[in-house]
């Protein structure tokens, strides 16, 4: 079975018990640690992954870690993934609850790179943009990259858009190429 088909099951039954359970938010929360726990720390994230520890010794380091912060909803999932020998795709059934919970809350993520740092109006005012043209509540990341120029990309749901003077200049590149070629 694929890892996608894997991380999509185990992450529906546990947004499906987390709803039975009137605890999506508490779990949404301690998925959201749990994976930024493993984003941070690569040790972590090797140990899930490692085939060489076992999973008795795996489960004593989540419950050490997390069981006093998290949901016993959470912690019962870690331990039934660990048991089942699944601990390998933590990390993506992490990522797949994340985006399960997204969609059935009508949240989408966008990034928008800059070539300068935006002020937090501005940052409101695109957010506010996507989330008119989606319907969508809208998770913004920014980040800087002086390459651009000046102008901006966006990413949001598989689409990107580059309004930034660097992809400007490089289309008109392409587009003189393209003609003198063809001449």
């Amino acid at each position: 079975m694929s890892e996608t088909r894997v991380s999509n099951r185990y992450a529906k039954s546990l947004l499906d018990l987390a709803r039975e359970k009137n605890s999506v938010e508490q779990v949404f929360g301690d998925i959201s640690s749990f994976k930024t726990a493993l984003d941070k720390n690569p040790a972590l994230a090797n140990l899930m992954k490692s085939p060489i520890v076992n999973g008795d010794k795996k489960l004593a380091v989540v419950k050490q870690l997390f069981a006093n912060a998290f949901n016993p909803v959470t912690m019962t999932f870690f331990e039934i993934v660990i048991r089942k020998k699944r601990e390998y795709f933590a990390y993506d059934i992490a990522q797949a609850f994340i985006e399960q919970y997204n969609s059935l809350n009508n949240i989408t993520t966008a990034s928008v790179v800059t070539a300068v740092s935006l002020s937090d109006s501005n940052q409101q005012e695109i957010q506010s943009l996507i989330e008119k043209g989606t319907g969508k509540k809208v998770i913004l990341s920014t980040k800087v990259d002086p390459s651009l120029i000046g102008g901006l990309v966006v990413q949001i749901e598989g689409k990107l858009l580059d309004a930034s003077i660097s992809g400007k200049l490089r289309k008109a590149k392409q587009e003189l190429i393209n003609t003198y070629i063809s001449k």
